[in-house]
């Protein structure tokens, strides 16, 4: 089956009309991801690109040593590869799925998991931006707390 008419029936099956495959090349938007699949070099396998947003501009260092660990351990990608992508600086989520003789139901629902995912990193990616600011605020009162001394503002050990 093409790549066309497999993106086409997983289109209908999350109710998304209009859906097309240009030059190999499928765009869209679900739940505010803006994902694109496009078949690989030789056309075996369509390849996933989920923009899941940017990295925070606090603790990132802490940042990309998780995403390295999920990359590395696969627990948190599961074999999906987490990058910053070269031209925006920006998180994504990347996969490939080989579709030559795959049934529809099986990359429908390949595709969904793949979506699925996308939707959990999307999250840890947005959430990490406060936790970084907190954890930095803290960084910042434990300076201004040593700068006075162990005791606190205003006292001094004797």
């Amino acid at each position: 089956m093409e790549l066309k008419e497999l993106m086409s029936a997983f289109a209908e099956q999350l109710g998304i009309e209009g859906i097309e495959v240009k030059e190999g090349i499928c765009s869209m938007t679900i739940d505010d991801i803006p994902m694109e699949f496009t078949e690989s070099t030789g056309g075996e396998a369509v390849i996933g690109v989920a923009v899941l947003g940017e990295p925070p501009p606090e603790k990132r260092e802490a940042f990309y040593e998780m995403l390295l660990k999920a990359n590395t351990q696969l627990y948190g990608s599961q074999g999906i590869a987490l990058s910053e992508l070269p031209d925006t600086g920006e998180i994504a989520l990347i996969g490939g799925l080989p579709f030559k003789g795959l049934e529809v139901k099986e990359f429908c629902k390949s595709l969904d998991e793949f979506i699925n995912k996308a939707e959990e990193w999307r999250e840890t990616v947005e959430n990490f931006r406060p936790a970084a600011e907190e954890a930095a605020v803290r960084d910042e009162e434990d300076a201004q707390f040593r700068r006075f001394g162990l005791n606190g503002p205003g006292f001094m050990s004797v």
